[in-house]
């Protein structure tokens, strides 16, 4: 009985991203559905690329190939992976051991048809503060706020081969004076969509108006979880300009749409400010009259294609100019 509890606490489950979520998750933060978190754990950071390119740490890092490699992460202790990427840091509650996490977190990996590439605890990592930083780096501008001053150092990169694309997965658990943080990094490999810039001039826009009442708009981009609009964005800005120059008399609603992942009271919200964000820089910069504008937020409700893929989910992503 005494091996059954200690083995059931070892093999303490880790919640799939359907379920439910602590409140005091990263806003917008969404699991990876083939890593999970460990139960309790909370998101305190996300980073998602639609592209991305980089090395993974899959050999052990130390300080001599930092000196003789100019660099800390190289081909000798890395590499290259490309695709659709995130990055993602939990912390663990108080009380469960990095070695607990991470055995759990292997576990649901090799449940998912995974194939352990590295695996190493402390010393075995080469310099644990080495292997530490590199990994923390190796996503440039995204380091996570991963906390320093730990006591114990686990890493793990796994691999998923499929016939869609295979699946990178480097797992950094981290044990501090309290708590374990958990820092993961999941590449989904795939070709890099191109041609993905859809320009629409204000006479295309003009004619969809009048066939449809509305027309949709890819050109307007903004930063990741974020009503920032991106500058790449000015000329599709510019042209909607012309477009309502030339209609006077025309009231418009601007609609934000995003995807399906998410919470949906969350992404209405997004939506709404990146609306709001469109709303603003018209009647700012091109001088366009505010009462002509209503920005709404229209969230996941109105999708054009499904949500189950990429090429869906970006379609879905979108501003769009309706007919009032």
């Amino acid at each position: 009985m005494r091996i059954l509890m200690l083995l059931a606490v070892l093999l303490f489950p880790l919640q799939a991203g359907a379920q439910a979520r602590p409140a005091a998750d990263v806003a917008g933060g969404r699991d990876h559905p083939l890593v999970g978190r460990y139960e309790g754990a909370t998101m305190r950071f996300q980073h998602a690329r639609e592209f991305d390119e980089f090395r993974m740490i899959n050999r052990r890092v130390t300080s001599r190939d930092t000196r003789e490699a100019g660099a800390r992460i190289s081909d000798r202790n890395a590499m290259p992976v490309s695709g659709r990427a995130v990055r993602l840091r939990y912390e663990v509650p108080e009380g469960r051991s990095a070695l607990e996490v991470m055995r759990n977190h292997q576990e649901r990996l090799a449940a998912n048809g995974f194939e352990t590439l590295f695996a190493c605890r402390d010393n075995e990592c080469g310099d644990p503060s080495e292997m530490w930083s590199a990994v923390r780096d190796t996503v440039s501008g995204a380091n996570a706020g991963l906390l320093a001053g730990w006591s114990s150092l686990l890493y793990t990169v796994a691999k998923l081969s499929r016939p869609e694309g295979d699946v990178h997965v480097a797992i950094l658990v981290n044990a501090t004076s309290q708590r374990s943080q958990v820092l993961v990094d999941v590449v989904e490999s795939r070709p890099m969509q191109s041609g993905r810039i859809v320009f629409v001039d204000a006479s295309a826009m003009q004619q969809a108006v009048e066939r449809t009442g509305r027309v949709a708009l890819y050109g307007i981009q903004f930063g990741f979880d974020s009503a920032e609009i991106l500058p790449a964005s000015r000329p599709t800005l510019e042209e909607v300009a012309k477009f309502l120059r030339a209609n006077p008399a025309l009231n418009v609603i601007v609609a934000g749409h995003t995807d399906g992942q998410g919470a949906f009271d969350y992404n209405v919200q997004l939506s709404t400010r990146r609306a709001q964000s469109v709303v603003a820089a018209l009647t700012r910069e091109w001088g366009i009259a505010a009462a002509r504008l209503t920005p709404f937020g229209a969230g996941m409700a109105a999708p054009i294609a499904s949500n189950d893929n990429d090429a869906g989910r970006q379609q879905n992503r979108r501003v769009e100019i309706v007919k009032r």
